[in-house]
């Protein structure tokens, strides 16, 4: 049984498996994916890379360090959490138990209902300025929504 199951396995759920497993505690990540960083082409803004990382790369170098710490990857969905003498975790496959468990889901964005929006997710169509801006310098740009998040953007 391990002492934490983290929920969720995009790069908060790892970083936070990570910390866990540095501490000495056994660590069990459950998610179904791995978080929308898997759909950046490109990451140049992240500490430590002389040279952009493609997302999927900064994903997997993340899971590699998680496991060489000890970490267990389980690629499941959850279903269900309870709590009787321990917490439990249950999966469409299984039912996990724990002292513990971090929540680490992420958020799904609202987008806008537009054809072939998706497909272009990555190849112009951005949802964070602070990440992207940089790609786009010297280029007409539009900012698309009416909320504190766009306004910021």
């Amino acid at each position: 049984m391990p002492d934490i199951i983290v929920i969720g396995s995009g790069p908060a759920g790892i970083a936070a498996a990570i910390y866990a497993a540095r501490a000495g505690m056994d660590v069990l990540v459950i998610g179904k994916d791995k978080g929308s960083l898997m759909r950046a082409e490109l990451i140049e803004n992240f500490y430590g890379f002389p040279e952009p990382i493609p997302g999927p790369q900064l994903i997997q170098n993340g899971i590699d360090q998680a496991k060489r710490l000890g970490v267990t990857i389980n690629e499941d969905e959850v279903v269900g959490l309870q709590f009787a003498e321990k917490l439990a975790v249950k999966t469409r496959e299984a039912l996990f138990e724990a002292d513990a468990v971090i929540l680490s889901t992420g958020s799904s964005r609202k987008k806008p209902e537009i054809k072939g929006l998706t497909d272009l997710e990555g190849k112009g169509v951005s949802y964070c300025a602070t990440c992207d801006a940089f790609f786009y310098r010297q280029k007409d740009v539009a900012v698309l929504g009416d909320g504190e998040y766009a306004l910021a953007e």
